[in-house]
């Protein structure tokens, strides 16, 4: 994308939108993974799938860039489980996991196709390929890429890389368990926040800065839950928080929190019970999520997203139906 050569004003969102892999990949696969342990035993097959079919009232990513703030965003996923290796030593099982995530919206972005000329509803396709390995019992280790690849705004292509390391302690806390995971996030090559654009148009009147490297954050984080035997509903309430390294949001403006993000959440799921058997293993949710930038640099930079202004927080509602087979 050429970039505006002489001052604009950041109402006119001239300013290329962020690169986004939604938490939602993650998030699925590890709930598929209660799923993968008996599924070869009971179809006899080592190749599973999910299908994921997300609705919502925002764009938003795990790094808090709101990227579409209006009308019905429709996000599907698919993902496919190759059982590699399952066995009773440290390393218990590898999984190879391949996919692809897509974004679609009712409010029409610049599409790159036309060069930001016309308008468009697809916002982006993702492709993401990993490996999962049970370890020691309780430990899962989850080694993922990703590559974003955005249909509007000429954003360029981006590769991903992240590791997340996810705790069992169900043995111990029973149904009251924490789930806790500690994931680290890499860009290999080019950014995921707007960070990646110079800031011709500064707020502060400070001018045009340098564009940081690619760069890095971690991510840690709880996500406990509570099944009613009886009618199978699930309620999760997820807690996390981005702590980034110092380049990931660009050091525009004088920022010294260590945490940059905070994020809190309610979901209920429900299994729909009334699919046939053999259709796979349905079910419905719905949630809410907050997410608090407490980094200066996140909140000025929704300047150049969707909102148009300096934003603190976001609220974003979604419900969605998954299907594992």
């Amino acid at each position: 994308m050429t970039l505006p050569s002489a001052p604009v004003t950041p109402a006119t969102h001239s300013f290329p939108t962020p690169r986004q892999f939604t938490a939602l990949a993650s998030m699925a696969a590890l709930a598929a993974s209660t799923f993968l342990a008996g599924a070869d035993e009971e179809s006899g097959s080592r190749v599973n799938a999910l299908l994921n079919f997300e609705f919502s009232s925002h764009y938003l990513t795990p790094r808090g860039m709101i990227v579409q703030d209006s009308g019905l965003v429709f996000q599907p996923l698919v993902l496919g489980f190759f059982n590699l290796y399952r066995g009773e030593g440290f390393i218990n099982s590898a999984t190879l996991v391949g996919g692809v995530w897509n974004c679609f919206g009712t409010e029409q972005l610049p599409s790159s196709e036309s060069n930001g000329n016309t308008g468009t509803s697809w916002y982006e396709i993702d492709p993401i390929a990993g490996f999962s390995f049970g370890i020691a019992k309780h430990l899962t280790l989850d080694v993922t890429y990703t590559a974003f690849n955005m249909q509007i705004r000429n954003i360029p292509f981006s590769h991903h890389l992240e590791t997340k390391l996810s705790l069992d302690d169900s043995p111990w806390l029973g149904k009251f368990a924490l789930h806790p995971y500690l994931i680290f996030w890499s860009e290999l090559d080019g950014k995921a926040t707007a960070a990646q654009v110079p800031y011709i148009v500064d707020p502060l009147g400070m001018g045009p800065q340098p564009l940081p490297d690619s760069s890095w954050y971690f991510d840690v984080g709880i996500a406990p839950g509570y099944t009613f035997e009886k009618s199978g509903l699930k309620i999760e309430a997820p807690l996390r928080m981005l702590i980034p390294d110092s380049e990931f949001y660009g050091e525009y403006y004088a920022s010294t929190e260590t945490i940059a993000l905070y994020e809190a959440g309610a979901k209920a799921t429900i299994p729909m019970k009334f699919m046939p058997k053999g259709y796979g293993n349905w079910s419905f949710h719905a949630g809410v999520k907050y997410q608090y930038f407490a980094d200066e640099n996140l909140a000025s930079m929704q300047v150049f997203n969707a909102p148009g202004e300096r934003t603190r927080d976001v609220v974003q509602f979604f419900c969605g139906i998954s299907t594992f087979f």
